[in-house]
C-alpha cells in the first residue's frame, strides 16, 4: 500500500497512528505532489491532526527514549528517499525494545537513521555560522540559505535566542519558504519565488562592499589552500555569503 501524508512532521506521525490504530501496512511513504505510483495502485492519503501526532510523539519519548525522539524528527528532515519507511521501522522496533533500539546497528533501518541525524546536524551547525543576514529597508534582518536538507526550523530555533532582539526573516530558497520572527515567535510560511522581493539599505550594500575588501586584503596569496578550503567551507555555502559575493570594481 502507497501512503500518501502533507509533508509535515505531525502529518508523517499521523501515518505511524494509522499504521498501530488502523492497522494499515504501508510498503511506501511518500509526499502527496511528490508521489511516484504504479500503475493500479491507488494510494492512501492519511490527514494530519495534531491531536494523533502528539500522542506517537508522546508514546515515543516515553516508550523508547528522548534520544530517539530527536533522532526521528531530525532524520525526517533530511532529504533521503528512504527515511519515511526507515523512521517507520526504527519506531516499530522502539516500541518493542525500547530505548535500546539504538543498539540493534545490524539493522540497516536503524544505521540510516543514525546517519540521517547526524547529516542534518551537520549541516545545521554548518549553516549556524555560514548564515549572512542583511539590514532591509522593511526593518528587518534577511538571510538567505540553500540547505540540502530541510533545516529551516532548526535555524529559526538557534538564532531566535541569538537575534532575539532583532526582527529577521531566514528565506530557504531551495523550497520557497521562510521562517519569520518579529521579536516574539517564529512564523514558517511559504514564499513563492516571485514574492521574495528585498531591498537593502544603502548602509548594509556600503557595508558589505567593505567586507569583501577587507576578506581580499586579508587573504595571503602564498599561502591559499583551495582544496583544504573547501573541505572547511563547501561550495554550495559560499553562494549566499556576503565575503565570497562578486562585488562590482
Amino acid at each position: 500500500m502507497v501512503v500518501l501524508f502533507d509533508g509535515t512532521f505531525d502529518g508523517f506521525l499521523c501515518v505511524v497512528y494509522a499504521v498501530y490504530y488502523e492497522k494499515i501496512a504501508p510498503t511506501s511513504i511518500q509526499v502527496e505532489g511528490q508521489e511516484q505510483l504504479a500503475l493500479g495502485e491507488p494510494p492512501l492519503y492519511i490527514d494530519s491532526n495534531a491531536t494523533k501526532a502528539t500522542k506517537v510523539f508522546a508514546a515515543v519519548r516515553n516508550k523508547i527514549s528522548e534520544e530517539s525522539a530527536s533522532y526521528i524528527f531530525h532524520a525526517f528532515l533530511s532529504e533521503d528517499e528512504g527515511r519515511f519507511m526507515a523512521i517507520l521501522s526504527y519506531i516499530r522496533l522502539g516500541f518493542s525494545v525500547g530505548h535500546m533500539v539504538d543498539s540493534h546497528l545490524h539493522e540497516n533501518f536503524v544505521r540510516l537513521v543514525h546517519k540521517l541525524y547526524k547529516y542534518v546536524l551537520r549541516e545545521a551547525h554548518l549553516l549556524y555560522g555560514f548564515c549572512r543576514f542583511a539590514e532591509t529597508t522593511q526593518n528587518a534582518y534577511y538571510c538567505e540559505v540553500n540547505p540540502k536538507n530541510d533545516v529551516l526550523e532548526l535555524l529559526a530555533q538557534h538564532f531566535s535566542q541569538r537575534l532575539m532582539d532583532q526582527a529577521w526573516v531566514i528565506h530557504d530558497k531551495t523550497r520557497n519558504k521562510a521562517a519569520i520572527y518579529d521579536k516574539n515567535s517564529i512564523v514558517i510560511t511559504i514564499v513563492p519565488a516571485e514574492n521574495a522581493n528585498v531591498t537593502f539599505t544603502a548602509d548594509e550594500e556600503e557595508i558589505q562592499g567593505l567586507w569583501v575588501a577587507f576578506f581580499r586584503a586579508l587573504a595571503i596569496s602564498e599561502r591559499k589552500n583551495p582544496k583544504l578550503q573547501k573541505q572547511l567551507l563547501p561550495l554550495y555555502f559560499r553562494q549566499n555569503m556576503t565575503e565570497f559575493k562578486v562585488q562590482p570594481d
